[in-house]
């Protein structure tokens, strides 16, 4: 059955013409933003004769980084079009009475999200590898970097779907979850000015393990940390949902 639903959130995706707007804007912007790296890269190599760090690390690095912020300001838009538009339509009410729980829809939905952030990640991971046509790539660090960005805004999807689980305006769906990454991302500079007891809410921001992985630095414990955050957000959206559907 969730493969059902993952069929057919992909098919209105798919046939929806913003999503292919989003990932053309994205692409455009990010191929620009390439472009301006390995330029600057290229000048201060010609005009220093060396450079402090390696082409993947001066590149790949900001590269990355800039996608995961730009695709971060997409996710309230993606998860409030998954779920409070339909109940904006009311079409919703197929869901709640179809023979699904409300785990299963949600997986279906977050999966087909997933998909489409997947297919997004592979096509913009293609332009940093004309880079290996006159250099050389540290591949550990460019899987390291995709790898991140992927599991923290899978992170993001999740997060965005609890909200969009339980409220039914679009506009304020999108406030209240832009407001709630922002937050999260925030969380490790706000910990700065709270003084030592309160330095480990640092371990907490969104963008803390996305760091290290960009670094090239695979580590269990910030895998696990994205992790998590996905599975407790996609329990709390079916307990939400699940509320939600009964009294539909």
């Amino acid at each position: 059955m969730i493969k059902s639903i993952i069929k057919h959130e992909l098919g209105l995706t798919i046939y929806n013409r913003k999503t292919w707007y989003c990932i053309a804007a994205i692409q455009s912007l990010l191929a620009v933003i390439f472009n301006w790296l390995l330029t600057n890269f290229l000048k201060h190599k010609m005009v220093f004769d060396s450079v402090r760090y390696g082409v993947t690390e001066e590149i790949i690095h900001p590269y990355y980084a800039w996608f995961a912020l730009i695709v971060l300001a997409f996710i309230p838009m993606l998860t409030t079009q998954s779920i409070c538009a339909e109940k904006n339509r009311h079409t919703i009410l197929n869901y709640y009475c179809a023979p699904v729980t409300s785990l299963q829809v949600i997986l279906g939905k977050f999966f087909a999200l997933n998909l489409m952030l997947a297919l997004i990640t592979i096509s913009i991971s293609i332009l940093p590898l004309a880079i290996i046509l006159s250099g050389s790539l540290d591949w550990g660090h460019y899987f390291a970097s995709i790898l991140g960005v992927y599991l923290m805004l899978s992170a993001s999807l999740a997060l965005g779907l609890v909200f969009s689980s339980f409220m039914g305006s679009i506009a304020r769906t999108n406030i209240v979850i832009f407001f709630s990454l922002l937050f999260f991302i925030l969380l490790e500079w706000a910990a700065q000015f709270t003084g030592k007891p309160a330095m480990f809410l640092q371990n907490f921001g969104l963008l803390n393990p996305l760091k290290s992985l960009l670094s090239g630095i695979i580590s269990v414990q910030h895998v696990a940390y994205y992790l998590l955050i996905i599975i407790a957000c996609l329990m709390l959206s079916a307990e939400l949902f699940k509320g939600k559907r009964q009294y539909a």
